[in-house]
C-alpha cells in the first residue's frame, strides 16, 4: 500500500471513529439517559460513571472546536490563494477553481483544506503536474492563525481586548451552549484585517503589485461592518476610560474614529515604506507587469497600515508601528549578507498586527504606549521613538545595501 493509499484510509479511519464518537457521546447517550429519566429506569450506579462520560464530552467538544475553526481558517486561506493569484494577474475570482496548467475544474474534495493537497500528493488529478507546497503551507498556517485569534478573543472571554472584562463563558462548550456574540463579532471583524493583510503579504511574495481593488474591498469592509454593529469598533478617537461610552451606529465619533484610523495608519505606512526602502523595492520589481497594471497598483506598505487604522483605530495605528519596526530591525541584524530580506514589509506589518492584537490588553494602560489612557507627553515620546528608528533603520538599510554594490 502507498503513502497515499495509506493516509487515505487513515483519514477515513479517523473520520469513521470521530463520527462514532459524536453519535455515542452526543446523541445517543444523552438521549438514552433521558429517556431512563423520564421512566424512573436509570440505575442509581449508573449515575458514577456519568463525570466519566462527562469528561470525554468535553473532549470531544474541545477536538471539534479545534477542528472546525482549523478548517474555517483553512477555507478561507484557499480562497485567498485564489486571490492573490488571481487578481495580480487581471483575473476575477468568480467561477469554479481549477488547475492552472491543464485547466480542469476541481472536485469537492480537492478544494478541502490541507486534505485534497495530500490526498493528490501535492499534484494535479487529472495532469499529474506539481502544485506549490504553498497551498498546503498556507493553509495550515492560516488555520493555526485563526485558532490562535478565536483562542484570545473568543475562548478566553476577550482577555486581550482593551477595556473588556474577560467573559465568565469560556472554553468550547459555552462557545456552542452559550456564545458571546460580542466577542465572535469582533473576532471575525479582526479575523477579516488578518485575512486582507495575508493576501497582501501573498501577493508580495510573488514580488507582484497590489491591486487597488484588494484595498478598495478591505476599506468597505473595515467601514461597513461597524455600521453595522457597532460593537466592532473598541476605541474611539477622543475616549474616555472614565466614561466608557459604546460608539453609537453612524455618529459623528465613528465617522470621525475611522477618518482618524485611515489617516494616521496611511501615515504610519508611508513612513514604514520610506524606513524600509520598499517603493524602491516595488520599482525594481515592477518589470513583472505590464504599464496598465502598474497603474492599478497601491504601494503594498501603505495600504496594510491603512487598514490597520480604520480596523483598529489610530493607537493601534501607532502600536503596529512600533512592532514593525521592531521586526525589521530584527531581520536586519539577522540577514547575514542577504541583499534583500525574504521577508516583505506587508508580511512584516502582519506579524505586527498579531502581535499587537494578542498584547493589546497588557499595554493599553502604560503612559508612553499609543492607547486612549497615554498624555500628550507620554504619545510624543512615541512619536518620536518611531521617528527615530525609523530613519536609524533606513540609514542601515542604505549603508547595507551600498557595502554590497559590486
Amino acid at each position: 500500500m502507498g503513502k497515499q493509499a495509506k493516509f487515505i484510509f487513515l483519514s477515513k479511519a479517523l473520520g469513521w471513529v470521530l463520527l462514532a464518537s459524536i453519535f455515542i457521546l452526543l446523541i445517543f447517550i444523552p438521549l438514552l439517559t433521558s429517556t431512563l429519566l423520564r421512566t424512573s429506569q436509570l440505575p442509581v450506579s449508573a449515575l458514577e460513571y456519568w463525570r466519566y462520560i462527562e469528561s470525554s464530552q468535553a473532549v470531544l467538544m474541545k477536538i471539534l472546536g479545534v477542528i472546525w475553526i482549523f478548517f474555517l481558517g483553512g477555507c478561507f486561506a484557499s480562497f485567498l490563494n485564489v486571490v492573490a493569484w488571481r487578481l495580480p494577474r487581471g483575473r476575477g475570482v468568480n467561477g469554479s477553481s481549477m488547475c492552472p496548467f491543464c485547466e480542469t475544474e476541481l472536485l469537492f474534495s480537492d478544494n478541502l483544506p490541507v486534505y485534497g493537497w495530500i490526498r493528490n500528493s501535492g499534484k494535479c488529478r487529472t495532469c499529474r503536474t506539481p502544485i506549490s507546497p504553498r497551498y498546503l503551507i498556507v493553509e495550515v498556517f492560516l488555520g493555526f492563525i485563526f485558532l490562535l485569534i478565536a483562542f484570545f478573543e473568543i475562548l478566553t472571554g476577550g482577555s486581550n481586548l482593551p477595556f473588556q472584562q474577560p467573559s465568565q463563558s469560556q472554553g468550547f462548550e459555552y462557545l456552542l451552549f452559550d456564545p458571546q456574540w460580542n466577542l465572535i463579532q469582533i473576532a471575525a471583524y479582526h479575523l477579516a484585517l488578518i485575512c486582507l493583510l495575508f493576501t497582501i503579504s501573498l501577493i508580495r511574495s510573488e514580488r507582484l503589485q497590489i491591486p487597488r481593488s484588494v484595498f478598495y474591498w478591505g476599506l468597505g469592509i473595515g467601514v461597513g461592518l461597524p455600521l453595522i454593529w457597532p460593537d466592532m469598533t473598541l476605541i474611539a478617537w477622543n475616549i474616555d476610560t472614565d466614561q466608557l461610552i459604546e460608539i453609537a451606529r453612524a455618529s459623528s465619533t465613528q465617522f470621525i474614529t475611522f477618518a482618524y484610523g485611515l489617516i494616521a495608519g496611511s501615515a504610519c505606512g508611508l513612513l514604514c515604506s520610506w524606513a524600509t526602502l520598499n517603493s524602491k523595492r516595488m520599482l525594481d520589481d515592477r518589470v513583472h507587469q505590464s504599464t496598465i497594471e502598474q497603474l492599478n497598483c497601491v504601494d503594498d506598505t501603505i495600504a496594510a497600515m491603512s487598514l490597520v487604522g480604520i480596523f483598529l483605530g489610530w493607537q493601534a495605528a501607532l502600536s503596529v508601528t512600533l512592532f514593525f519596526l521592531f521586526i525589521q530591525a530584527v531581520l536586519l541584524v539577522s540577514k547575514k549578507g542577504n541583499r534583500t530580506s525574504a521577508v516583505t514589509p506587508s508580511a512584516a506589518v502582519f506579524v505586527a498586527t498579531l502581535l499587537h492584537l494578542i498584547t493589546w490588553q497588557g499595554f493599553t494602560y502604560l503612559p508612553v504606549w499609543p492607547s486612549p489612557t497615554a498624555n500628550a507627553g507620554g504619545i510624543a515620546v512615541c512619536l518620536v521613538a518611531i521617528l527615530s528608528v525609523s530613519a536609524g533603520l533606513r540609514k542601515l538599510i542604505v549603508a547595507q545595501q551600498n557595502l554590497q554594490i559590486p
